[in-house]
């Protein structure tokens, strides 16, 4: 999406977690349909005083997330709408969505924007060496090792469920471990 560099950082955002504290009682969006969109939808519905949420499509969300959605009085849901635009000067301050059926554009202010359509892991050089899952994610098991003996992997290319940088950090550090015990009972 145009605009996408300019603005991250300054009102876009890909974690709700670590940036949704700043935006307590403003105006967001957040875009897809799918888990992690409702999980930052509800999240978000709690600090912030309005979410807006753009689904390309239909919500595609676990049953779960979905009747927690559905309980939230101050989202406002948006189905088959993606974002035409980003508007701000020094920082996001509106966006402008177009109705995939009818065409009709439809501008929001706002103060800030969480992507949360998925994302597809670089792993395709990986396809016939590791094992994959139907998102092209690396399976893991607890510690780290894949589907071939001495590889391990971390981080947001593997199955874990929870992708912040925190919780890569820690899966990086389990994989050293589990790979420095691996060369260590091959000498």
């Amino acid at each position: 999406m145009e605009g996408e560099e300019r603005y991250l950082g300054r009102g876009l955002s890909v974690c709700s977690t670590c940036d949704g504290p700043l935006f307590r009682d403003k105006v967001v969006a957040v875009v897809g349909g799918g888990n992690s969109a409702l999980q930052t939808a509800i999240e978000m519905s709690k600090i912030a005083r309005e979410v807006h949420l753009v689904v390309r499509s239909t919500i595609k969300a676990d049953e779960a997330y979905v009747k927690q959605y559905e309980q939230q009085g101050n989202i406002r849901t948006y189905l088959h709408h993606t974002v035409a635009a980003l508007h701000g000067n020094a920082m996001l301050n509106g966006i402008t969505l177009k109705d995939r059926e009818s065409g009709k554009e439809t501008t929001i202010s706002l103060d800030g924007v969480f992507a949360e359509v998925g994302w597809i892991p670089n792993t395709d050089f990986l396809e016939g060496f590791l094992r994959l899952n139907g998102q092209k994610e690396i399976e893991i098991d607890i510690n780290c090792h894949t589907s071939v003996p001495g590889v391990f992997a971390a981080g947001d290319v593997t199955n874990i469920r929870t992708k912040q940088i925190i919780t890569a950090a820690g899966e990086g550090a389990k994989a050293a471990l589990e790979a420095y015990d691996y060369l260590v009972k091959l000498e």
